[in-house]
C-alpha cells in the first residue's frame, strides 16, 4: 500500500475575530502611493516623529514587500534587532510587549522592518500576529503599504484608515484614481468572502499631495497643483509636502531621518493630529471611527 502523502502545515485559524481584531481597535494608519519613489515612506516617518513629539507611542511596520528597507531609510541598519526576515510565530501568535523590546528603536520609536537581503518574505500568518502583537502594545501603528500590494496579503492594511501619497503632476493624479478604485475593489471582495463584523467600516483615505522631485524644490506653482488636485480627486487632500534638499542629502549620506523640516512642519502635524484622533476617537461600542474622525481637521 503507498504511503499516505504528507499532509500540509495547519495554518493558524482564520477566525473572523483574528481578522478584524486589529481593525476593531483602531489604532493603525497605512501609507502608501501608486508611484514608487516619491516619499511615502519618509511622510510615514515625518508622522511618527510628530507622533513621538506629541508623546503618542508609536510604532512602524514595514509592509513593503517589494521594496523595504526602513531601517536603512532611517539610518539605522547598523542596529541589533529583529526584522521580517526573523519573525517566528508560534500558533499564529506574538507577544506585543516581548516583540517591542526585540526590535530596533529609531528615536525611541520600535521599527520592525522588511530587509529582503537577508532571506525571505515572512508568511502571512507571521506577519498578522506581527501586526497585531504591534497594535496591542502601542498606541498607534504606522505600516508602509509601498504600493499597495500588502492589501492583497493582509486584509487589515486595506480596512484600515489610508494614507494616500499623491505626486502633484497629471500622471500622478491619474494613477492614484486606479490606485484608489484597486483599493475599494479589494475591500469589496473581501466583504464578499466573508462577512465582516457589524462594527467595522472603512474610513474614506486621506490623500495627502506630494510635490514632484524634478521641481528641485522650486515650489511657486505648488498651491495651484494641490488646488488642480482637490477639483480632479474630488476630495480633501492636505500639503503639498514639499521637496527638501538637506533631508535628501542626509538619505543619501546613510544618516537617515532626523527632524521634521520646517517647510513641511505644518503639513506634518496636521496630518499626525489626525492619526491621533483617529486612533483615540473609538466610539463607545468599540466600532471603527467613522470618516468624520478621520479626515475633518
Amino acid at each position: 500500500m503507498a504511503d499516505a502523502l504528507p499532509q500540509p502545515r495547519r495554518l493558524p485559524d482564520e477566525t473572523e475575530r483574528s481578522r478584524t481584531a486589529t481593525i476593531d481597535r483602531g489604532n493603525l494608519a497605512v501609507f502608501s502611493s501608486p508611484i514608487g519613489g516619491i516619499g511615502t515612506s519618509t511622510l510615514m516617518a515625518l508622522t511618527a516623529l510628530s507622533l513621538h513629539g506629541r508623546s503618542v507611542e508609536c510604532a512602524l511596520f514595514d509592509a513593503d514587500l517589494t521594496g523595504g528597507g526602513l531601517n536603512v531609510l532611517l539610518g539605522i541598519e547598523g542596529e541589533s534587532g529583529l526584522t521580517m526576515q526573523g519573525l517566528d510565530a508560534p500558533l499564529g501568535r506574538i507577544d506585543g510587549p516581548a516583540l517591542n523590546r526585540e526590535l530596533p528603536c529609531w528615536d525611541g520609536i520600535p521599527v520592525l522592518a522588511h530587509t529582503p537581503w537577508n532571506g525571505d518574505a515572512p508568511q502571512w500568518w507571521e506577519m498578522r500576529a506581527a501586526l497585531h502583537a504591534l497594535c496591542d502594545a502601542n498606541a498607534v501603528v504606522l505600516a508602509d503599504a509601498g504600493r499597495g500590494e500588502a492589501w492583497e496579503r493582509l486584509p487589515e492594511l486595506a480596512w484600515a484608515p489610508q494614507v494616500v501619497a499623491v505626486e502633484l503632476s497629471v500622471l500622478g493624479m491619474a494613477r492614484v484614481k486606479a490606485h484608489l478604485a484597486r483599493l475599494e475593489m479589494l475591500r469589496e471582495e473581501s466583504t464578499e468572502k466573508r462577512a465582516p463584523s457589524a462594527s467595522l467600516s472603512a474610513c474614506p483615505p486621506l490623500l495627502v499631495g506630494v510635490d514632484p522631485r524634478a521641481k528641485g524644490g522650486r515650489g511657486s506653482s505648488s498651491p495651484l497643483a494641490l488646488a488642480e488636485a482637490i477639483a480632479y480627486l474630488g476630495d480633501d487632500v492636505l500639503g503639498p509636502v514639499r521637496w527638501t534638499p538637506f533631508l535628501a542629502a542626509d538619505m543619501l549620506d546613510g544618516l537617515g531621518v532626523r527632524e521634521v523640516p520646517k517647510r513641511n512642519r505644518k503639513v506634518v502635524d496636521t496630518l499626525a493630529g489626525r492619526v491621533e484622533r483617529s486612533a483615540h476617537a473609538l466610539p463607545s461600542d468599540g466600532g471603527r471611527p467613522g470618516p468624520s474622525d478621520w479626515r475633518e481637521a
